[in-house]
């Protein structure tokens, strides 16, 4: 793992922890809708704190459009098997993936309309994340 996806991961812990409950794959790898069933392995689960979750994040280099609508899919049916609703953030803090952002921002609107149990799919930057107030 490349150290700013892991600075990116800590500074979400930092800034949130006090607020949400935090699951970093940099402190465990996170698995779900469950351990037995890890369907999905996203960077960052944020929950209330009454354990809901209620945003994934994915943690992103250079994400190929793919990836983008393959997470989408795969986090809506983790988020189903939980009968959870969340947001789900892509961030992007290599400036090769933010030249392509809103390629990736254009195909995360595809994946929406096929998703049931996530009510928002963002996909920004690292310095236009760090000014969103979740």
């Amino acid at each position: 793992m490349r150290e700013e996806h892991k600075n990116v991961q800590n500074w979400i812990k930092k800034t949130y922890s006090g607020k949400y409950i935090i699951e970093a794959e940099v402190d465990e790898q996170n698995k779900l809708p469950d351990a037995a069933r890890r369907w999905y392995q996203p960077d960052v689960i944020i929950k209330n704190k009454n354990g809901r979750i209620k945003y994934i994040i994915e943690v992103e280099i250079d994400p190929v459009r793919k990836a983008i609508v393959g997470a989408s899919i795969l986090a809506d049916a983790s988020l189903k098997a939980l009968n959870e609703i969340a947001g789900l953030y892509f961030v992007i803090y290599h400036p090769d993936g933010i030249r392509q952002i809103q390629n990736f921002r254009d195909k995360a609107e595809i994946a929406k309309q096929y998703c049931r149990y996530i009510n928002e799919i963002k996909v920004i930057s690292f310095e236009e994340f760090k000014d969103i107030l979740l």
